[in-house]
């Protein structure tokens, strides 16, 4: 589907053969790929045999961590529950599968420090953000430009301590309403979130000078260098946000953004733990590759935000390859501001089914491309929990149901089922096949517990454990025959 105006042939560039390579890649493997239960078991038995002793261990770091009052004073936001739960997840994954941390060694949680950074700048990005959102985009252009500040983080050692500090103050730069504006996540004021970033920042410096004086500045020097390329992305977004942006536009900024950031992230969690930096860094590009995936679903959730602002996934495959999706974003981004949960997901899944197939043919391929077993095995895990919500009341409450999303007072299966076919069969593109359509609905069921159900019971144990557990990489051509079995079923 060509946009109205566009020159006929236009759309066929050099981008549009990358995608087209991409997902015949996917194809490819998707033919040859024999999921057997005796190789996933072996697989599973010897990760089980490395985690026997780090896993209790790990747990019970977290538990003793989560007992630290100060700590809590900037995790009492629920909202913030599961950005703490993921940081925890991956710096026990980093710590035990990069690095190879015994159990005795991780619970000395030499790498606290990496995870309060971390949270650090997931806390500030959201600052920054809803600034940015209060404030407008142009006042906030207006102020990075002001060569009167130094917007930049900064250490200074004396051969016995340490300190991070910045070299301005919110406070001095912004005007009242904007501080005393309140967060509508934290329900908080900006002044108030200012003031919880500060003491994280001292929660830091804490942690930086409890390193011997061997470490520190090392440590004060990679700390400073990632919080500044994540505020330079930011800068970037604001000053030079091109919306005609090309892929591979797209994949550089997605490079600076994850790659380079978490390779700093790891380099520090090295340092931390007493690694030779050299002997890891060969595996640090997979374990970016993995952040990636996680930022597509993130890109997904947070298109209508992300549209006139930053570079995006969604946003991208939306806009050049299927206009009527991206017609639909813009006349609907302020009421999805307001949503959130998988009343947002499936409604960005159902109204943008093109875009969001490509954007999980993009994952499956960093998945059989990239990632090792046991990095897939959590590639997947994050998907399920932070995509469909499962197992994840903070984005799946008891009362949601996919009917809401359809505006339907009948929740009867069949229906449900039908209306997500009729969206997704909508598209209308030739680089998505019917196949790529039909497995796609089998992700758009997964979301409905009932419909989930009715799926379950058509499949076999070793259909449903490789669905589930190997989500991402589960073939199209078996996703579109588990979707033709479960249509002729219901029609």
């Amino acid at each position: 589907m060509l946009a109205p105006g566009s020159p006929n042939g236009e759309y066929y560039g050099s981008d549009y053969q990358v995608i087209a390579g991409m997902l015949q890649e996917n194809m490819q493997h998707n033919s040859s790929v024999n999921f057997s239960l005796r190789s996933e078991t072996l697989n599973f038995l010897q990760f089980t045999r490395r985690m026997l002793l780090a896993f209790p261990a790990g747990m019970f770091i977290r538990s003793h961590i989560r007992k630290n009052k100060r700590l809590n004073y900037i995790l009492q936001f629920k909202e913030l529950l599961q950005v703490r739960n993921n940081i925890e997840k991956g710096s026990f994954a980093y710590d035990t599968l990069l690095f190879k941390q015994p159990a005795l060694q991780v619970l000395q949680n030499k790498s606290h420090l990496a995870n309060l950074v971390c949270l650090a700048i997931l806390f500030g990005d959201e600052f920054i953000d809803g600034i940015a959102q209060h404030y407008g985009k142009q006042n906030i252009k207006t102020i990075l430009t002001n060569s009167q500040f130094d917007y930049n983080l900064h250490y200074a050692c004396d051969g016995k301590a340490c300190r991070l500090y910045y070299g301005f103050d919110i406070c001095d730069i912004l005007p009242g309403w904007v501080l005393n504006s309140i967060n509508s996540k934290y329900g908080i004021t900006y002044k108030a979130f200012y003031g919880h970033l500060l003491f994280l920042l001292d929660e830091i410096n804490i942690h930086l000078n409890r390193l011997n004086s061997a470490k520190q500045e090392e440590a004060a020097e990679l700390i400073c260098r990632v919080c500044n390329r994540c505020f330079d992305t930011y800068k970037a977004d604001i000053h030079s946000f091109d919306s005609n942006y090309s892929l591979q536009s797209l994949l550089d900024y997605q490079k600076t953004k994850d790659d380079d950031i978490i390779q700093v992230l790891l380099t520090l969690r090295a340092v931390l733990l007493d690694k030779k930096k050299l002997q890891y860094q060969v595996h640090f590009s997979s374990w970016s590759s993995m952040v990636r995936s996680m930022q597509l679903y993130d890109d997904m959730q947070d298109a209508a935000t992300d549209c006139d602002f930053q570079m995006n996934s969604l946003c991208y495959f939306a806009k050049n390859y299927f206009y009527d999706e991206w017609q639909w974003l813009q006349q609907n981004k302020l009421t999805l501001q307001k949503l959130s949960g998988l009343t947002l997901h499936t409604t960005i899944g159902l109204n943008m089914p093109g875009s969001c197939i490509l954007c999980y043919q993009y994952a499956c391929n960093i998945a059989h491309t990239k990632l090792n077993w046991v990095q897939r095995k959590i590639q997947n895990y994050l998907w399920r929990k932070n995509w469909l919500g499962v197992n994840n009341p903070l984005l799946k409450p008891s009362s949601f149901c996919i009917s809401a999303v359809m505006n339907r007072s009948e929740k009867s299966a069949a229906l449900k089922l039908h209306f997500i076919q009729k969206k997704i069969m909508q598209v209308d593109e030739d680089i998505i096949p019917e196949e790529m359509k039909l497995a796609y609905i089998i992700d758009m069921v997964l979301f409905d517990d009932e419909l989930r159900e009715c799926l379950f019971k058509t499949v076999t144990l070793k259909e449903k454990y490789f669905l589930i557990g190997c989500y991402l990489e589960f073939p199209v051509h078996k996703k579109a025959q588990l979707a033709k079995r479960l249509l002729a079923i219901y029609k």
